[in-house]
């Protein structure tokens, strides 16, 4: 406390709000080049901030300043005691417009200390005047420095002429046409790609799907894909345990099928595949966070965390949506809450410059339409994820939508065809692609890649076999 105010008691003595007033009413028409760079509220002596606030309405509303209209203003409104007075300190002394640029900077300067300062007082508050464990207390520290430094960014403005923006556009041009620039991660499955080009860095995705899909399994797969490239992947599971996860991608790895390898029943040749499955796997970049409850304040501690230990993030993964903290004071709106939980971590996707899945269901409201593939309204319950997402992939399996569809999706053998719809994208195609979701080992697999080990023709081969033995 002592120390904000003697901080506050400084800047009365350094008097730069006032100056920058002063210099204003001496050149009227510099408003607008001060009005593009500071808003009201980085003014922290109360008569100054209002003052400002006067001439900007001015501005606002006859295009032009009047040293006239604010006297009469403050007058008339006796917010200020003794106007003449204020009025004859603003323009008593001479400035020179030279000192217009080097003032506003110290307003800037000394508004990001107070907001530091002010954050730095709140978390000492949280030490001495709540019960928090040592993990919320750090999260919802590291929360409070983010918010004061991330508003001090916002300060910076990204304003460029023709020229800039072209030389900058033409530089990333060249890097992508020569392998110089990062055009996307690739997920591994390459009739995605081919559509979507990768996932960019800093980016929020959106997979979606109702139950039963293969939602966590899809994301689980492209992980392990992209691990493959020695490319380090995180993971924030909020229903699977850690362990689920890395069964998950054994399973995939070996071959095995899924059900024997949970109950201890493989073979030796398969016990062969999965050890070998754990030496391809155990140097992997990849780290998990599988405790549930948690708020995107700690999702965002973690994740720094992560990149900290790993040095990069290629990838992150959060497992889902629906069963992330919503802050308590917002329960009473939960579409809204959760609209804010989408665009805070579509802010984290930014801030860590790594491409974010968020996996999510969709609303039921699917189930009334005679086509029954996901649309992007079916997102709305959730909060507004489909305006605030980069892109949005959906899965649709039609067998998996009624009796009818499975009976007759198992009389032609397309029981686990899967359509990856990519309903939004940003920078890239929408369209849809045809996976094929192999159950007993619980992986996609890409017909126009032999990613897995099978050759299209090997796949086709399965289908029909498992089509002959539902038969018989």
């Amino acid at each position: 406390m002592a120390t904000e105010e003697n901080y506050l008691k400084k800047l009365e003595r350094n008097n730069q709000e006032f100056q920058l007033l002063g210099i204003l009413l001496q050149y009227p028409e510099k408003i607008d080049e001060v009005a593009d760079t500071l808003e009201t509220k980085h003014f922290l002596d109360p008569q100054a901030q209002l003052i400002y606030e006067i001439l900007l309405n001015q501005f606002q509303r006859d295009n032009q300043i009047s040293r006239t209209k604010l006297f009469l203003k403050l007058k008339k409104d006796g917010v200020i005691k003794n106007p003449e007075e204020t009025i004859e300190r603003l323009t008593s002394g001479f400035n020179t417009v030279d000192e217009l640029l080097p003032t506003i900077e110290l307003i800037k300067k000394n508004y990001q200390k107070q907001l530091l300062i002010k954050a730095a007082r709140r978390i000492e508050e949280l030490a001495l005047n709540t019960d928090l464990d040592i993990g919320d207390y750090q999260a919802r520290a590291q929360e409070l420095i983010f918010e004061a430094t991330n508003e001090t960014a916002d300060l910076e403005k990204h304003i460029y002429t023709m020229e800039e923006a072209l030389m900058k556009s033409f530089e990333a041009y060249v890097d992508r046409k020569y392998n110089q620039a990062d055009v996307g991660l690739r997920t591994g499955f390459i009739s995605l790609d081919n559509l979507i080009g990768g996932f960019k860095k800093g980016h929020l995705n959106v997979i979606a799907a109702s139950t039963s899909m293969g939602k966590t399994a899809f994301a689980i797969n492209i992980a392990k894909n992209v691990l493959k490239r020695n490319i380090p992947v995180a993971i924030i599971s909020l229903e699977m345990d850690a362990q689920e996860i890395v069964d998950r991608m054994i399973i995939q790895e070996a071959g095995v099928n899924g059900w024997k390898y949970n109950q201890g029943e493989t073979s030796e040749e398969e016990d062969k595949r999965i050890s070998k499955a754990l030496d391809n796997l155990h140097e992997l970049p990849l780290v998990i966070s599988d405790e549930r409850g948690l708020n995107v304040a700690q999702i965002r501690a973690r994740l720094r965390k992560f990149k900290a230990q790993l040095g990069e993030l290629g990838m992150v993964i959060i497992d889902y949506l629906q069963m992330i903290q919503l802050p308590e004071e917002q329960f009473s709106n939960t579409a809204r809450a959760v609209g804010q939980v989408v665009l805070q971590l579509r802010n984290l996707a930014s801030e860590l410059e790594v491409p974010i899945i968020l996996i999510s269901q969709i609303s039921r409201s699917f189930t009334s339409r005679q086509d029954k593939r996901p649309v992007l309204s079916d997102l709305r319950d959730s909060g507004n994820i489909e305006e605030i997402a980069d892109g949005v992939i959906f899965l649709y399996r039609h067998a998996h939508t009624s009796a009818a569809a499975r009976e007759k999706a198992e009389e032609e053998g397309t029981v686990n065809d899967t359509e990856v719809i990519i309903a939004k994208q940003r920078t890239g195609q929408t369209g849809s692609v045809k996976l094929y979701f192999e159950d007993e080992y619980v992986r996609f697999v890409d017909p126009a890649l032999n990613w897995t080990g099978f050759s299209p023709l090997l796949t086709a081969i399965k289908i029909t076999q498992r089509k002959n033995l539902r038969k018989s």
